[in-house]
C-alpha cells in the first residue's frame, strides 16, 4: 500500500524480496504497516495469530483485520483491540520466554531497539533503565485526536523488571501516554 505508514517503501525502493528478519524489524521497531501485512499473508492471517494468543491463555487480544483492510474501512480498527491487562500478560510471557529460541530472542532484541514513541513511556523511565516495547497508534479522528498506546517491559538498573501497558484513547498529543504512565512507573 502506498497510502499508509511504511518506511519500507523508501528503504527498499524496487526490491521485492525481504527476509523475515527485515519484515519483523520493520513491523516491530518502526510500526511499518506493509511489513505487518506481508507477515500476516505468510503466516495465515490475523485469525492464525489470534489462535496462537488463545493458546497462551490470552482471551482479550483480538486481531480481526489486516492493516490494508483497516485502511480501506477505518471503522474496522475498533475490532482489533485488547485490554492493557492481557497485553501486559503477553509481554510478561515474552520476558520469561525470550531466551527460549532464536525467534523469541530476535523479537525481544528488536523491541529493545524500538525507536518509536520517544515522548511516550520511554520519556519517563528511570535513568539507566532499559525499555523493551511496542507502540500503537490509531487512525486520527476529524478533530485530530487518536488512540496512542505504549506497552513494554522496563528493566531497572538493579535487574528487576516491570511490565507496563498504557492506552490513551482519543488523546491530543504523544505526551498523554507519558502523563498517564507516570503513576505506574516505579522509580
Amino acid at each position: 500500500m502506498q497510502n499508509t505508514w511504511s518506511p519500507m517503501l523508501r528503504m527498499f525502493d524496487g526490491q521485492r524480496d525481504f527476509s523475515y528478519a527485515e519484515l519483523l524489524r520493520l513491523s516491530l521497531a518502526e510500526s511499518d504497516n506493509n511489513a505487518c501485512d506481508i507477515l500476516f499473508s505468510r503466516f495465515g492471517g490475523p485469525k492464525k495469530v489470534e489462535e496462537f494468543l488463545r493458546q497462551l491463555g490470552l482471551a482479550d487480544i483480538h486481531i480481526q483485520w489486516t492493516e490494508q483492510e483497516m485502511t480501506t474501512e477505518p471503522m474496522r480498527s475498533a475490532d482489533n483491540n485488547c485490554t492493557p491487562k492481557d497485553l501486559a500478560r503477553l509481554l510478561d510471557w515474552l520476558y520469561h520466554h525470550q531466551g527460549q529460541n532464536e525467534y523469541l530472542r530476535f523479537v525481544w532484541q528488536t523491541m529493545a531497539a524500538c525507536q518509536t514513541g520517544a515522548e511516550r513511556i520511554a520519556s519517563i523511565i528511570p535513568a539507566g533503565a532499559v525499555f523493551v516495547h511496542k507502540t500503537g497508534t490509531g487512525f486520527p479522528s476529524k478533530d485530530k485526536r487518536q488512540d496512542r498506546n505504549d506497552a513494554g517491559v522496563i528493566i531497572m538498573p538493579d535487574g528487576t523488571y516491570q511490565v507496563i501497558a498504557v492506552f490513551a484513547p482519543q488523546s491530543e498529543k504523544e505526551e498523554d501516554v507519558a502523563k498517564m504512565g507516570k503513576k505506574f512507573v516505579k522509580r
